[in-house]
């Protein structure tokens, strides 16, 4: 358990401190209030004031998961290109929980997007939206940003033990956007569309999103963030499982610097 803390808080800091140093890091929060913008007029022209607060949560999570999949992709590459993995394993702590701890620091930069969406709408547009149960939201926020680093640990095993994968990561935003009801609430999807959506985590941290914004009381919290956290870990044991046998390969193979 130490070990696995170790590697985590050696992971976040490390993170944290790479992103204040670096303008690149910053270009996911970009495109959250030009979306905000775009989804807004859709919702003003369609009449429908009263989903205001979609047009918020959308670009919000819209950042959080282009960020993740940024990040996912290049990180253990450029540790490799930079001569930083071998430090790295050579310490004494665990690889995944140190690929989790960055993953979950790369995660802070998209936080900023809410608000970023919130502003956007008010100024833009004179619709301020409300968050009318501030402890759901920000339980929701919590948990949306953890299964998101679980999930893109995840993806980062599998880009590094099958390169050729990183080919699709461009391609996994907006089918992800789509299947998860960012936009559009899954509830309205078909029967069989919606049951396949709900094994995404993303969804039912929209839905979450969505009804923290609204006055209606929120029904289920405790079962839908367990729900997300459950996809979130099981996420994360296959890409832990995923990069301790890349490890054992590499070291078995001598290819741990070979890009």
């Amino acid at each position: 358990m130490r070990r696995l803390l170790g590697g985590f808080t050696l992971g976040l800091g490390f993170q944290l401190r790479a992103m204040v140093r670096s303008a690149d890091t910053y270009f996911a929060l970009v495109g959250a209030p030009l979306t905000t913008v775009v989804l807004m007029s859709m919702m003003l022209y369609s009449g429908r004031t009263d989903l205001a607060s979609y047009a918020v949560v959308a670009p919000t999570l819209m950042s959080l998961w282009t960020a993740g999949l940024m990040f996912a992709g290049e990180m253990i590459s450029e540790d490799r290109e930079n001569g930083r993995l071998e430090p790295l394993l050579a310490s004494p702590v665990s690889l995944p929980s140190l690929v989790f701890g960055r993953l979950c620091g790369a995660m802070f930069i998209s936080l900023p997007a809410f608000a970023l969406a919130i502003v956007t709408a008010g100024l833009v547009f004179g619709v301020w939206i409300t968050i009318h149960h501030p402890v759901v939201f920000v339980l929701a926020v919590l948990a949306t940003s953890l299964a998101t680093a679980a999930t893109v640990t995840a993806l980062s095993a599998v880009f590094i033990v099958a390169p050729g994968a990183r080919i699709v990561q461009n391609s996994l935003s907006m089918p992800v956007f789509l299947l998860a009801g960012v936009m559009v609430p899954v509830a309205l999807f078909p029967v069989w569309l919606e049951g396949a959506s709900r094994v995404l985590y993303l969804s039912w941290g929209a839905d979450l999103f969505r009804d923290a914004l609204e006055p209606a009381p929120v029904e289920a919290v405790a079962l839908r963030l367990l729900t997300m956290a459950a996809l979130g870990a099981a996420a994360l044991a296959f890409g832990s499982l995923t990069l301790v046998r890349f490890l054992r390969r590499a070291r078995a193979e001598g290819t741990l610097s070979r890009v």
